[in-house]
């Protein structure tokens, strides 16, 4: 015979029950991806943490190379996004590379740390990281405001990407013709091109990225989707 449970271990097992129901992705998606040449198998991931807190994850992995990325940010009543954490972590053959950004909550200051030591960078309330400011530009797009203009911080560096829509174009998934709208990013010079492909009947997901740069090459193609229907909510 089991005994009764407790008022105590009931209220346990609530409270276990929410923070399995609260870590549900709000959104996954699967990509195809290049890097470098090298095949990867690419997830992304965007999950609640509670108190309007939330995990952006990203994680490609092939035979020989895996890139990890992961941005931890919160929104506020006003849906201003604040950056936390970043983490990059890159295997190639062996060979590793890793570092992390620590945003302040003032949003003026972010900490760069690798292995070599710490830096210090000042920057303006508003800056991101470099997988968070994808995320914004999807809500903008579903919001379309019509300035798609980002400052975020890459490895110790500060950049601004400013994107315009360039046109539509029809891309596969799963066999049916999508419509997007293809972003090209401005400033683009002989060494350097970022091209990408967002979806506005798929909550405006990223259905493609180019990006090339000192020779160097990532691209990115959507293979499957899943989105709760609360992520519609939480785009707008």
């Amino acid at each position: 015979m089991f005994k009764r449970m407790t008022p105590a271990l009931l209220l346990l097992v609530l409270l276990c029950a929410g923070r399995i129901q609260a870590a549900e992705p709000l959104l996954t998606t699967s990509y195809g991806a290049q890097y470098k040449g090298f095949d990867l198998a690419l997830v992304r991931t965007l999950k609640p943490l509670g108190n309007n807190r939330f995990v952006f994850e990203s994680r490609a992995r092939g035979s020989i190379a895996r890139i990890e990325e992961s941005s931890t940010f919160s929104r506020d009543a006003k849906g201003r996004w604040t950056p936390e954490l970043y983490r990059y972590s890159q295997s190639i053959l062996g060979i590793s590379k890793k570092y992390e950004l620590r945003f302040d909550g003032a949003g003026k200051k972010v900490t760069y740390s690798d292995k070599k030591g710490q830096n210090t960078i000042n920057i303006t309330p508003g800056t991101l990281d470099p997988l968070l400011y994808q995320l914004k530009l999807q809500q903008d797009l579903a919001r379309q405001t019509g300035d798609y203009h980002y400052r975020f911080v890459s490895r110790s560096k500060l950049k601004d990407y400013r994107f315009d829509i360039a046109g539509k174009e029809k891309l596969k998934l799963d066999g049916k013709s999508i419509d997007t709208l293809r972003l090209n990013k401005q400033g683009n010079d002989a060494s350097q091109e970022t091209l990408l492909w967002f979806s506005p009947g798929n909550g405006y997901q990223l259905m493609r990225l180019r990006h090339t740069e000192d020779g160097d090459s990532y691209s990115i193609s959507l293979k499957s989707l899943q989105q709760s229907p609360a992520f519609i909510t939480w785009l707008q």
